[in-house]
């Protein structure tokens, strides 16, 4: 049966949704209440495979050391809904050791939960939020998970409070109503981990998702060239670089097209600037003939891939291992 964790290891929570739920806002709610807590965390966003919207999921791992990489086990699930549920069963391993928040109006769980014998609790993250003005079910659950995972609850209203500001204040106001019904719907005995007391000073922490974080490692890379076509879901790396580069000297370029990009950073690389583009699937099939004219010319250029679910135009929301299969063949 769930009980408390160890606190010096790390939990995994998560939260699914329909598309428009708020599964992925509470996942950052929640990451944001792990820094202002003192903690460690590593947020993981999932979707549907539909071109616009579909079901998603949070995956949030956090700890009082560094997280690395995703767990290999659930503790904690808030399901705000279960649609197209079982299309995270893989993603979100559950056992008898994990606990499953549900909404008793949503209908039964998904048959992956079910058979994970994981343990249930039914708490009215709609209802309780139909008794606010502005209330959405997400906040309650973030409430009620937070409390569930030992994160304080000024840390949680904080988090809502950043996270939300530019939503203006009655959103924000909406929002912690939410957090705190969700808080004080929990039962002590179902608690995985019991809040610590608050830091002193919050230490800082990098906030910085994968993107960004390429995009920094090209800039002390030496990297003061970029020539990129905008594309889902490498665009983010572009747009966190754009002003960045520009601060170290360097220059983004804007190409009309991938063929143009891949072939600017050969002309950059070839009289001497460290070059580097973005693109996912599609661009990279359209740049494959530039990368072999690199290779043919022993010229050095980064070729960032920020995978889709296929080396052509592929599913923009999922990954898989196919764009990996052109990168290396040329396929």
């Amino acid at each position: 049966m769930p009980g408390p964790r160890d606190p010096s290891a790390p939990l995994t929570v998560a939260v699914t949704g329909a598309g428009g739920s708020g599964a992925v806002t509470a996942g950052l709610i929640l990451l944001e209440a792990v820094a202002a807590a003192g903690l460690y965390g590593l947020l993981r966003r999932s979707a549907g495979p539909q071109i616009r919207g579909g079901e998603s999921a949070a995956l949030l791992r956090f700890g009082p050391e560094p997280v690395h990489c995703a767990g290999d086990h659930c503790d904690l699930l808030a399901a705000l809904d279960w649609a197209n549920h079982e299309r995270f069963a893989d993603e979100i391993p559950l056992d008898a050791d994990s606990l499953v928040l549900t909404d008793p109006t949503v209908g039964p769980p998904s048959a992956a939960v079910v058979e994970s014998d994981a343990k249930l609790r039914e708490i009215g993250f709609s209802a309780s939020a139909g008794e606010r003005d502005g209330g959405r079910a997400n906040m309650v659950a973030v409430g009620a998970a937070g409390a569930l995972a030992g994160l304080p609850l000024p840390a949680l209203l904080d988090a809502a409070g950043r996270t939300l500001s530019s939503k203006g204040q009655a959103v924000v106001d909406a929002a912690c109503a939410c957090i705190q019904a969700g808080h004080a719907l929990t039962a002590p005995e179902d608690r995985l981990r019991e809040p610590g007391p608050p830091p002193q000073a919050v230490p800082q922490r990098w906030h910085i998702n994968g993107n960004e974080a390429a995009g920094l490692g090209a800039l002390r890379a030496g990297v003061r060239f970029v020539a990129a076509y905008p594309i889902t879901p490498a665009s983010e790396m572009l747009e966190w670089l754009a002003p960045r580069l520009e601060r170290v000297g360097g220059t983004l370029l804007q190409a009309e097209d991938e063929l143009a990009s891949v072939n600017m950073l050969i002309g950059s690389a070839f009289g001497g600037v460290p070059a580097l583009t973005a693109t996912s699937g599609p661009g990279l099939s359209l740049m494959l003939e530039g990368i072999g004219l690199a290779v043919a010319s022993e010229t050095p250029i980064v070729v960032v891939d920020v995978m889709r679910g296929g080396p052509s135009t592929g599913i923009p929301t999922k990954s898989e291992q196919s764009d990996l299969n052109a990168a290396l063949y040329g396929l």
